[in-house]
């Protein structure tokens, strides 16, 4: 087993063999190793970094200072919600509906009247009218009743904006991904929050930090580059291209050109470090 020393150490190995030696759920192990703090509560969060601590035999109490850092800052953030399961589920109907179901018999009665007096041309488009007018009420007829906003009592807002679906052509096939991405302009936009650590090759310096927001790029510089996990999209100014794979990756960026590479090419070009 990997000699781990620092909880970086620990994202560096990737959820995948974390999981492998902890039996903690990969999509905790990514919430813990994202330092996602918001979405775990304290019980959880202790409990599996104890089992880190245990498995690892490393000590994580900056990262459990840190953690309760967060909560304290962030009360509002972590109170807990309302579990919808232990609600129970109303029949009865919001006034409005039925006052709306009022108006659009009042429209269909209307409609009827005035096809007495148009045309038959007239005739189809009032039907159609009053028609559209009760599909709109029986789609509302059957919100659920727990979707009314908890803070105010209000429903929310029907959204009337048309959407418009784009088929793709199923005769198109697509293409495969670029393994390299080249171009002055050059960023990784990361799906889910991740942990990334950058290496400028010239002079050694790391820059390393946890973040949801694009990651930019210097491409006047070359650098070695970890991800905690490879569910991004590389964007530079041809385009972009899409990698998804929940493990940890490793990149080299060489005169604006950004590879992938294995674990081992990187720890090689890094003196044989891990990070």
């Amino acid at each position: 087993m990997k000699q781990c020393k620092t909880f970086e150490d620990l994202q560096a190995l990737g959820t995948e063999k974390i999981h492998e030696q902890t039996h903690i759920s990969r999509d905790k192990v990514e919430l813990v190793m994202g330092k996602a703090y918001e979405q775990i509560g304290r019980v959880q969060f202790m409990g599996y970094i104890s089992i880190l601590e245990r498995e690892y035999g490393i000590d994580l109490s900056a990262i459990k200072e840190e953690y309760t850092a967060f909560c304290q800052n962030n009360a509002l953030m972590l109170t807990p919600k309302p579990s919808v399961i232990l609600q129970a589920t109303s029949n009865s109907k919001p006034k409005w509906i039925l006052a709306g179901i009022a108006a659009i018999a009042l429209l269909i009665g209307g409609g009827y009247l005035l096809q007495g007096k148009l045309s038959i041309a007239p005739q189809d488009d009032v039907m159609h009218l009053t028609t559209s007018a009760v599909e709109v009420v029986d789609q509302n007829s059957d919100a659920n009743v727990s979707d009314i906003n908890e803070t105010n009592g209000t429903l929310p807002a029907v959204n009337t904006a048309v959407k418009t679906i784009v088929t793709p052509d199923a005769n198109k096939s697509v293409a495969p991904a670029k393994p390299t991405i080249s171009g002055k302009q050059l960023s990784i936009l990361p799906k889910y929050k991740v942990w990334y650590g950058m290496i400028d090759t010239s002079s050694g310096v790391k820059t390393q930090n946890i973040t949801k927001d694009p990651i930019a790029i210097d491409t006047t510089k070359d650098w070695l580059i970890i991800l905690g996990h490879g569910r991004v999209e590389i964007e530079n100014s041809e385009g972009k291209s899409i990698l998804d794979d929940k493990n940890t990756v490793y990149f080299a960026c060489d005169k604006g050109n950004l590879k992938q590479i294995t674990q081992q090419e990187f720890m090689e070009r890094n003196g044989g470090k891990n990070w």
